[in-house]
């Protein structure tokens, strides 16, 4: 009986002090042998070298995974912004979504410069949606493009809204369509602008959807064009619309104006080839300020988001590599401790594990002062240069 009760003794003892022991290992309990509570410098200096030297071999196998691989080297995106050509038709709020709605009627077929107003109205469509950023998106209509410009044929071209490329980012499917604009009737510029509207989604910013215009001439089928320009600007999409017309007459060209000043955007009037041209370097120039605008946010986007992210790796792979040493090492002690082997510079090995722990999260800590760092620097740069092009 008694031998019994000494044995139940002993294995309670053994059993407490495994508890102990990893408790003041992972720093989860109290007591003398807490690491937390421990002065590194103190445990090591009254070690002898001998006693560190076999703490160091002790933990070797437990500590065998290099902290380096938390520690990558982020490539931060710069940009290369378009310098200034001239003024711009439109304002400076970059475009998320466009759409070119080109005048279909019969006089579209008169000349400037040379040229058919048709003919016009395609390269400047072709060359506005060639010129916008990669991510907007741009669709085609097409108003007045059937029937014909006789009285017999008014009804069906009134009726005439066509879309020619849906809401997208395929370029070329658009240039293909561009193509299929031909004139043929009448001028439905109140029903255009409705079905443009109708491609548009809901939006919070005044802008930063686009309706454009390209026509030679006023309403002609009985619609409210500036009713519409103006529902459609002060409505959920808060679209602006610019108008480039093609030879107009003065009244005709303040019946346009009219339309694009209810529409919260711009009107020029085309009178000459050598007009053409600098209409569509103001077009293009709309189109250079919107791509950098697009560049700049998307570089300090980008490097904020790469930065996030490798900070936030590197903090899990150093608690990772943290808490598998000090489970492994745990784990190794209390199986010492059932066994009954004494390890004599145990306090010495724990101390040593922790300040190499310590160490692991002082350099995450400057691994992340260090990349914050260089992604403020790169985002300083990166406004310098938008600003020197705007």
């Amino acid at each position: 009986m008694f031998q019994s009760l000494r044995h139940a003794a002993t294995w309670v003892h053994t059993w407490f002090g495994l508890v102990l022991g990893f408790g003041a290992l992972c720093g989860c309990g109290g007591g003398s042998r807490d690491v937390a509570n421990d002065d590194p410098s103190a445990a090591l200096s009254d070690a002898s070298a001998s006693e560190i030297g076999k703490a160091r071999a002790y933990l070797g196998p437990f500590t065998a995974e290099n902290p380096d691989r938390c520690f990558a080297d982020v490539g931060l995106d710069a940009v290369q912004l378009e310098a200034r050509s001239s003024d711009g038709l439109g304002p400076r709020v970059p475009p998320v979504r466009v759409v070119v709605a080109i005048d279909g009627s019969g006089s579209m077929a008169g000349r400037i410069g040379g040229q058919t107003k048709i003919d016009l109205a395609r390269d400047a469509a072709t060359r506005f949606l060639d010129g916008l950023p990669s991510s907007v998106e741009a669709s085609l209509i097409v108003f007045g493009q059937q029937g014909d410009n006789s009285e017999a044929g008014k009804a069906k071209s009134c009726a005439g809204v066509e879309l020619l490329a849906p809401m997208s980012n395929d370029r070329a499917r658009l240039g293909a369509a561009v193509s299929r604009v031909r004139a043929v009737g009448w001028t439905p510029l109140a029903a255009g602008l409705a079905k443009a509207e109708a491609l548009l989604a809901p939006s919070s910013a005044r802008g930063e959807q686009v309706i454009y215009v390209v026509s030679d001439g006023q309403e002609t089928c009985g619609g409210d064009p500036v009713g519409t320009a103006q529902r459609i600007n002060n409505g959920t999409t808060r679209a602006i619309i610019n108008i480039i017309g093609f030879g107009l007459p003065s009244s005709e060209a303040a019946a346009l104006k009219a339309v694009s000043d209810a529409g919260g955007g711009n009107f020029v009037n085309v009178n000459s080839r050598a007009e053409y041209d600098q209409t569509l370097g103001q077009v293009r120039e709309s189109n250079r300020r919107a791509s950098n605008a697009v560049q700049h946010s998307n570089a300090i986007a980008s490097n904020a988001v790469q930065t996030s992210n490798t900070l936030s790796s590197a903090a899990v792979c150093v608690s990772n590599i943290v808490s598998s040493e000090k489970v492994r090492v745990s784990n190794d002690l209390a199986a010492r401790a059932v066994r009954g082997e004494n390890l004599p510079f145990e306090r010495v090995a724990r101390t040593l594990l922790k300040e190499r722990h310590d160490a692991m999260e002082l350099r995450l800590k400057r691994y992340r002062a260090q990349l914050q760092g260089n992604e403020a620097q790169v985002r300083k740069a990166i406004d310098a240069e938008a600003n020197s092009v705007k």
